[in-house]
């Protein structure tokens, strides 16, 4: 046969095996949005969460579109008094759903189209993370199950953990970029994690916390001890490149934090990290809990033939080359955070929670299930080598109950978590839209205050002095008041720090009443007033940092083959 023929047969193989993953990529894609088609069918799912989400998002795309990038107070919300809620939440989802809103110039077909890519961009994720590991085939279910994981499907469907889901989608390239970076320190990989990293953070902040804590175990696992520093500062220069990238956000949320109410006045029921651990409560008055309990059990039937990996039988009864290659180093640091998650989500580790204040601030150790949602589907996937050897064997009754059990848990997650999520139609949707604008905000994210009700019949409230109102926007109010004694107007606004009163650029004090709403003092000569929100320049210089953040991410992509600082070659 000669070279020529050879090539070309080699070509028509590489041609077959890049159609073969192409499909299996496709695949891949459209289970991760049919995961989400039930919403064109019968509607957006609803809880109350759902509203809290839209009180946020629908003044955040009217923001946007007046020409505000990254709006600073939320004026619309607590019946026009107002909350600082955009400087605390992280808004990644929110420019995402205003982008598919400008789009297709519609609420619910922004929402559908906003979860069904962040449900494939997730699988698709999975799947880049597995190839790491396996073959192309054994990737593409990584994916799979990935999309159907009980706890990954609850956040959209039950609990309505809108952001939360959106982080999920990040995550598993987090876990990819980490094990890219440990295995060859290429520029671009410490880009993606960078970049992963930073969206992460801007997206849900409780489970960049708990990803914090399981990425950090998973790269200690997978770092080659012979560079062992080296991989060390590739890795914390990525985190850094990451923080700094997402410094518009939590800058000012650090900064500001001792502002708001969060759990620190009037501590809200229900979020209390102590009421919240899974099987703490086998009753089912404890709904939260309860519910948590039974999304444990789905986990656990989906998960449970991946431990067929780490019995000291495999190797020598079934071992060989597609076995072995699961049974590394990386696959054993997979079952680590597995574990690990399941142990912080059980009051096992309550000494832990205890001592470890950030972690209370994410209320749920459930939580630690977004973890579980990653780690299980990567190593039930990379068992199916075992497990089709397996079925070759006189043991197939016991690959018949894996695949039941695993059947079950989907059939859990589409009959009981999709099925059954209240639905709200096109219409209806629309109707609580309209509704949403003026409602009263999370009380964790108004300001410390406020105190009570506060109600208003005006927007400024001067006493017996005629008050003008010229403009009444979102961070700038301007109003007119006559003469007459001096005293203060009653602005229906909460008070906070940023909010600044002048009259001809001259400041008038300003502080909160006993309610919490904002009150200027008052010259006795009439007046044009200007209240205006006006950012600290430390939210300019996070701007700034940002802004380098993003342009060291994409610096680190110019040059893709550069590695930091030569290659580390690592087993699979």
């Amino acid at each position: 046969m000669s070279s020529s023929s050879l090539t070309l047969l080699q070509k028509k193989r590489l041609a077959s095996e890049l159609a073969s993953e192409t499909i299996q990529v496709s695949l891949v894609a459209i289970v991760g949005f049919a995961v989400v088609a039930p919403m064109i069918l019968w509607g957006v799912p609803s809880a109350l969460d759902l509203s809290n989400h839209f009180r946020f998002a629908l003044p955040f795309y009217e923001a946007l579109r007046s020409g505000h990038i990254y709006p600073g107070w939320l004026a619309e919300s607590n019946h026009g008094f107002g909350d600082p809620s955009f400087r605390f939440y992280p808004p990644a989802l929110y420019y995402l759903l205003s982008a598919a809103r400008a789009v297709s110039g519609n609420w619910y077909v922004a929402t559908v189209a906003t979860f069904g890519t962040l449900s494939m961009i997730g699988a698709l994720g999975m799947y880049l993370w597995a190839r790491e590991f396996a073959e192309s085939a054994t990737a593409m279910w990584a994916g799979i199950f990935y999309a159907f994981a009980p706890y990954h499907v609850n956040q959209l469907y039950q609990a309505l953990l809108l952001a939360e889901f959106a982080g999920a989608a990040v995550l598993p390239f987090a876990f990819l970029f980490v094990e890219r970076v440990c295995r060859y320190r290429r520029a671009r990989d410490l880009g993606g994690l960078a970049a992963a990293y930073a969206l992460l953070v801007l997206t849900h902040l409780p489970l960049t916390v708990l990803a914090s804590i399981a990425l950090a175990f998973y790269a200690l696992l997978r770092i080659d001890r012979k560079h062992f520093w080296t991989t060390l500062g590739a890795l914390t220069s990525s985190v850094v490149i990451g923080l700094a990238a997402s410094a518009c956000y939590w800058l000012t949320m650090i900064a500001e934090m001792s502002w708001i109410r969060v759990d620190s006045v009037n501590r809200e029921l229900g979020v209390d990290y102590r009421d919240n651990f899974v099987l703490s409560s086998l009753s089912a008055d404890d709904v939260n809990v309860w519910w948590m309990n039974i999304l444990l059990l789905s986990m656990l039937a989906m998960f449970w033939p991946a431990f067929a990996l780490f019995g000291k039988t495999v190797s020598s009864r079934f071992g060989n080359a597609d076995i072995e290659r699961p049974m590394t180093s990386g696959v054993n640091a997979i079952a680590f955070i597995l574990l690990l998650s399941l142990f912080m989500a059980t009051p096992l580790s309550r000494p832990i929670w205890n001592a470890v204040h950030s972690l209370q601030q994410t209320q749920f150790p459930w939580r630690w299930f977004a973890i579980t949602s990653v780690a299980g589907p990567m190593l039930l996937a990379l068992c199916i080598p075992f497990w089709k050897r397996m079925a070759k064997t006189g043991m197939r009754s016991l690959v018949m109950i894996a695949c039941g059990t695993i059947a079950i848990s989907i059939a859990f997650s589409a009959g009981q978590i999709i099925r059954e999520a209240r639905w709200l139609t096109p219409a209806q949707f629309s109707e609580l839209l309209t509704s949403i604008p003026g409602s009263a905000s999370v009380n964790q994210w108004t300001p410390i205050w406020v105190h009570g009700k506060t109600g208003a019949t005006a927007p400024v409230d001067a006493g017996d002095r005629r008050v003008t109102v010229d403009n009444w926007s979102a961070e700038i109010r301007k109003f007119h008041v006559d003469s007459g004694n001096a005293t203060e107007a009653r602005v229906a606004t909460f008070f906070y720090p940023h909010w600044t009163a002048s009259v001809e650029g001259k400041a008038l004090a300003i502080r909160p009443d006993q309610s919490g709403a904002l009150t200027i003092s008052l010259p006795r000569e009439s007046a044009d007033v200007t209240l205006e929100f006006r950012e600290p320049a430390r939210s300019r210089y996070a701007a700034g940092l940002t802004a380098i953040g993003w342009a060291f991410v994409a610096g680190l992509f110019v040059n893709p083959r550069r590695r930091f600082p030569k290659t580390i070659h690592l087993e699979n």
